[in-house]
């Protein structure tokens, strides 16, 4: 997957960093080697390096908010 700034993931359960409960984090820049991430309603940011956040991507840790398949309600 290739990142882009502002690209929003759903937190899953599998994402053990998760200390503020958000529902959802934003990638706020990236480079080489690593990404920063604003969680949602937090009030500061983290940095992970970019192999480990791909591999968050992979394990379905995080889960890309416009790739989400959604089962409900359906006619």
């Amino acid at each position: 997957m290739e990142l882009q700034q502002n690209m929003e993931f759903e937190v899953t359960k599998k994402f053990v960093p998760n200390f503020c409960n958000a529902k959802t984090l934003k990638v706020i820049d990236f480079n080489e080697t690593t990404v920063r991430i604003e969680m949602e309603d937090a009030r500061s940011k983290g940095v992970f390096p970019k192999l480990q956040f791909l591999s968050l991507i992979r394990t379905g840790a995080l889960i890309k908010t416009n790739e989400r398949i959604d089962h409900g309600d359906t006619a």
